[in-house]
């Protein structure tokens, strides 16, 4: 059927009853047939929307009015909600955020993966973050602009270039709240602009850390190739001098194209070069990160300990297990899990990570623990004599496990493999790439990002051959 013979068109405007929330946080409703995806909704809500997209089975639709509201409504906290690409769920009350979350796991489980729905975690809701707001321990911030139009804050929704500049974020703790003013203003004074590549600039990115355990803060600075110290030195005692907490001001550059907040080449470092968190285990024995300016970590503090524990409770792990971690990072999961295994043995192709990853270690005082720089796949950097693991962690990026290390780990044959996701489509599509040799046998979704449309899937498959 040609777009021409439909019963809408783009432009029109029609009205919907929103049945549900789609994973990436748009509502369903129909309309002649169609399922319409509408942004800036509540499940339960009628509402008139503009069409913007209009394909064979599906459209895509703006939220202009709302006719009649529901109980799960809530008052957005920011000023900035609507715009900011950051939140899109502050206008619902979190407890149907959690559950709206845990609908949208399990459907993607069931639909790509064809996991039961009797398989024990399947319905549940996700489990909550212990704090709703103020939760976040690094958030980045982007420039744009120079002089009094110079812009610090986030990208705006819809935009890959487009800076809304912000005075406030309720994700950020209090304790940070004052630094993103303090920066924009300092660097606008300078005369000097943002960073544009091939247009020159300077000013790149502002990442603030914070631990919730300790209180100590980090600030890294990402600029262009260095031009002056001396500004970068003005700013890092303005920083010191206004925010107690303040431990580590960094400053690094980067060259790449690519918007990362990651310093390619360390300028300098004024104070301590890492910060600390600590995790609570449930019995109360407590686990230390060394939190150094590019290291990856949960960025929930409070909800990665809801994670972590409740990744040990599915897994089960026995007191002579031996466990490997892919993706191991700076330990995160394994080194959380270490003291109830015999033996936690983490790979990472990163170097940097894996010295992070031994020193947070010797931190805990772990001597059951071996980090190595290698990769499943290629088995390279693998010792010969490494012990075969009772239990392997994945916990990989977006994309899922590459398939050269998913046959890997396959071939390899734990017993479990403890599987942490941030996308259900990927860990949908690996658990079903895997039928046959293993089965999901329990699951667990956690909201590690209160009122963004994002969510962490934990599952165990048993070897079933």
């Amino acid at each position: 059927m040609s777009n021409d013979n439909k019963p809408i068109h783009k432009g029109d405007i029609i009205e919907t009853k929103i049945e549900s929330l789609a994973f990436g946080g748009k509502g369903i409703g129909r309309y002649e047939g169609l399922t319409l995806f509408v942004e800036g909704v509540v499940p339960g809500q009628t509402v008139r929307c503009e069409i913007t997209k209009l394909k064979k089975r599906f459209a895509e639709a703006r939220r202009t009015e709302i006719l009649s509201h529901v109980e799960e409504e809530q008052t957005p906290t920011c000023e900035y909600f609507g715009s900011c690409g950051g939140c899109l769920h502050q206008d619902i009350k979190y407890p149907a955020q959690t559950f709206w979350k845990g609908r949208q796991v399990c459907e993607t489980l069931e639909r790509i993966g064809k996991i039961g729905p009797d398989t024990p975690g399947m319905g549940e809701e996700a489990l909550p973050s212990p704090l709703e707001y103020g939760y976040r321990n690094k958030m980045e911030f982007s420039f744009h602009g120079i002089g009094d139009s110079l812009k610090l804050g986030f990208k705006r929704r819809g935009s890959e270039t487009d800076v809304l500049n912000i005075s406030s974020c309720p994700l950020l703790p209090e304790q940070c709240a004052d630094i993103p003013a303090l920066v924009r203003d300092y660097c606008a004074h300078t005369n000097i602009g943002a960073y544009r590549h091939n247009r020159g600039g300077y000013w790149r990115k502002l990442v603030v850390r914070f631990s919730h355990h300790s209180g100590e803060m980090m600030i890294h600075l990402l600029t262009g190739p260095a031009r002056s110290h001396h500004t970068i030195k003005g700013l890092g005692k303005l920083l010191f001098d206004n925010i107690p907490q303040l431990k580590s001001f960094v400053h690094s550059t980067r060259k790449g194209r690519a918007d990362l907040a990651t310093g390619e080449r360390l300028i300098s470092v004024t104070g301590q070069e890492h910060i600390t968190e600590t995790l609570t285990h449930a019995d109360g024995s407590e686990v230390s990160y060394r939190i150094t300016p590019n290291a990856f970590f949960q960025t929930n503090s409070k909800g990665a300990e809801v994670l972590y524990r409740k990744s040990s409770e599915l897994a089960a792990p026995k007191a002579d297990d031996v466990v490997w971690d892919l993706f191991c990072g700076s330990g995160g999961i394994g080194m959380f899990m270490a003291k109830d295994v015999g033996k936690m043995i983490g790979i990472e192709v990163s170097e940097e990570s894996v010295q992070s990853a031994k020193d947070n270690a010797a931190l805990n005082g772990l001597e059951n623990t071996q980090y190595i720089v290698g990769n499943l796949a290629s088995e390279k950097g693998l010792p010969e004599d490494l012990p075969h693991p009772d239990m392997v962690i994945v916990d990989p990026p977006r994309s899922g496990v590459p398939d050269p290390s998913l046959q890997k780990l396959i071939e390899l044959g734990p017993e479990k493999i403890l599987y942490i996701s941030c996308n259900p489509s990927t860990l949908a599509r690996d658990a079903a790439k895997m039928e046959g040799r293993y089965k999901l046998e329990r699951f667990a979704a956690v909201d590690m990002f209160p009122h963004t449309a994002h969510v962490e899937s934990i599952a165990l498959l048993t070897k079933t051959g």
